[in-house]
């Protein structure tokens, strides 16, 4: 049986066996007293215990889970002692120190792909492919700029590596970047100098021969170039993250807020005596429950607005304003909701249908006209439209809508057939998309009529035939059969 003690190690937490907390314990002090005080010592620090943890994370299996006194040392022989960290990075002042820096520095791992943030022109997508591949980043701008003209495909290729590849944020994702092995020498060494492209160009630079130098002169100059892009998109993407925010919030907050009203407007009028196309809608509600159809249909609309409005709001403030498990439920929800609105919208659509197609002020209707003796025919109203046939046995007739109809008065005055729009009378009730259409009177030629219209009443005859080269006959000739009368 072995005492074991429970420490956090880079806010993880981690159970070392007592001999092995003795070991650690004394290796961290170490390294502090050889780095000493001041903010960098400090984030030399911070990255070599986030290291650690990353390391003593991966001994850990469902089978293991104290560390022991092995594993420690395991972890100092691959990070070095201290007396190997003083004998690396102590003394910059002599040129031997120097070399044994270099030395320590070209310790090799395994390379693994990430975006550098840090010599990025954009996204550090071209960075992170230099690195991984040991070129100039450069050749890689090079290459996006080429297939910017090459058709377009380098701004879908970018931002698939962009998602692709994780952004190397702490120094040991640096080291893995860049190859090297973590050790005490290469966190002091990234901490102390950093990775700058100005720095790595000059090194480049100096190992390189004449012939070296003269062949990447250009890509010194193209380099140029992309380090001002960067300044000036470093300068103007501040600007840009908040103006975007602040346009997002507001369209979010207004199209949100119309979201919000719609709904309440129709929770509230669902069974009111309005009308939608010329049917009230307390018939419509009552074949569907109106009341979780607007509940899902507002749910699936308002969650995903409300988090562009928090997105918004979080680039404008800087600050993240919701966790993991929030946003996980409200997108659950979201699903939910849009199922069940999809489910109700499929099962009553139907049933809505058909109220609308066979509502009886909206069946199709059409009406015989007695003709008998009517010589002269009036019109008025821009809904009346009088069709004259060519076929002499079609019977007279008045179709359209009932509701239209109802609209068009027809009254007899001894020979004369008179067709008038009236007003209807409405009650004092909201009616959406409550137009009306025009009818049409349909006559034969089997007699001699006499057709007026007035006030934008249409009438159209079959029966004339316009011929290119003799059109004032076949006017002469159309009015011995009928005289038309436009006022």
């Amino acid at each position: 049986m072995k005492k074991t003690i429970l420490i956090n190690l880079n806010n993880q937490s981690f159970q070392l066996e007592e001999a092995a907390y003795e070991k650690l314990a004394g290796y961290l002090e170490d390294i502090k007293r050889h780095c000493g005080a001041g903010a960098d010592a400090a984030e030399v620090i911070a990255d070599i215990e986030n290291s650690m943890a990353e390391k003593l994370k991966s001994s850990i299996t469902p089978y293991k889970e104290v560390i022991t006194l092995a594993d420690i040392n395991s972890l100092i022989e691959i990070m070095g002692t201290a007396e190997d960290f003083d004998r690396e990075v102590g003394g910059s002042n002599s040129e031997n120190s120097e070399d044994q820096q270099e030395d320590a520095s070209d310790k090799k791992v395994k390379r693994k792909l990430y975006r550098d943030t840090d010599n990025a022109v954009i996204g550090g997508v071209a960075a992170g492919l230099g690195n991984y591949f040991d070129v100039d980043p450069v050749l890689f701008r090079i290459i996006f700029c080429a297939l910017i003209f090459a058709g377009g495909s380098a701004f879908p290729i970018y931002i698939l590596l962009w998602i692709a590849m994780p952004e190397a944020k702490t120094a040991y994702q640096k080291l893995e970047m860049q190859g090297q092995a973590p050790t005490l020498a290469a966190f002091k060494n990234l901490a102390k100098t950093g990775k700058k492209l100005q720095e790595n160009w000059k090194k480049r630079w100096q190992k390189h021969n004449a012939m070296g130098k003269i062949f990447s002169l250009p890509l010194i100059i193209i380099n140029g170039i992309f380090l001002a892009l960067r300044k000036i998109w470093n300068a103007l993407w501040p600007i840009i993250k908040m103006g975007f925010g602040i346009i997002l919030s507001i369209i979010s907050f207004i199209f949100l807020g119309a979201i919000g009203v719609g709904s309440l407007i129709l929770i509230l009028y669902s069974h009111s005596s309005y009308q939608l196309s010329f049917i009230p809608i307390s018939e419509l509600t009552n074949l569907i429950p109106s009341t979780w159809l607007i509940l899902t249909g507002f749910l699936s609309l308002a969650i995903p607005t409300a988090l562009l409005l928090i997105g918004g709001v979080s680039i404008i403030r800087k600050k993240t304003l919701i966790n993991f498990t929030s946003g996980s439920i409200m997108i659950g929800i979201w699903m939910a909701a849009g199922i069940f609105f999809c489910a109700f919208t499929l099962r009553y659509f139907p049933e809505i249908q058909n109220k609308y197609e066979n509502y009886n002020l909206l069946v199709e209707t059409k009406n015989v006209v007695d003709m008998k003796g009517i010589t002269e025919i009036e019109a008025n109203g821009h809904l009346i439209n009088i069709f004259v046939a060519a076929n002499t046995s079609t019977p007279a007739s008045l179709s359209g809508r009932k509701i239209d109809l109802e609209n068009i008065e027809m009254k007899r005055v001894g020979d004369k057939l008179i067709l008038a729009e009236k007003i209807l009378e409405t009650k004092n009730e909201i009616c959406l998309n409550c137009n009306l259409r025009s009818i049409e009177l349909i006559v034969a030629t089997s007699s001699k009529l006499k057709i007026k219209v007035e006030s934008g009443a249409s009438v159209f005859d079959e029966t004339v035939v316009i011929k290119e080269n003799n059109i004032e006959e076949e006017k002469e000739a159309s009015t011995t059969e009928k005289e038309i009368i436009n006022e």
